[in-house]
């Protein structure tokens, strides 16, 4: 199952755009050209590959960030189940907090999944 990371960005897609552009190059390094013009479009597409990896990696640490933000603000609305035992919460109150609760448990498995994803696309540039 692939999940959203970042505006789409996937690891499994990052990999497989990854791959592609791995493939084109040996399918051009096989053609017949002057040196310079392979020279040139090598040091092209190594150029690319770069900053796709960079700009993946830059969407992926901001949303990290986001979401990390997110999920601290998130976690502080709940303060007062500390002393759920001493509070008379009402029933809407208490559904608050439990939706409150599953927002913030999606909101942690996608950023679990953009880590993931950013972990993919670290061991790809190195």
């Amino acid at each position: 199952m692939e999940k959203d990371i970042s505006s789409g960005l996937n690891s499994e897609t990052y990999e497989k755009e990854h791959n592609l552009i791995e493939q084109i190059h040996r399918e051009l390094s096989g053609l017949d050209m002057p040196c310079t013009c392979k020279s040139e479009l090598d040091r092209t597409i190594v150029a690319i590959e770069a900053w796709r990896q960079r700009k993946a990696r830059k969407e992926l640490v901001d949303s990290i960030r986001e979401d990390y933000h997110n999920l601290v603000s998130g976690i502080s609305f709940l303060t007062e189940l500390e002393n759920i035992d001493r509070l008379e919460l009402t029933p809407e109150e208490l559904y608050d907090h439990a939706e409150s609760l599953k927002f913030l448990a999606d909101l942690a498995d996608r950023c679990a999944d953009r880590l993931v994803g950013l972990s993919t696309i670290s061991k790809i540039m190195k």
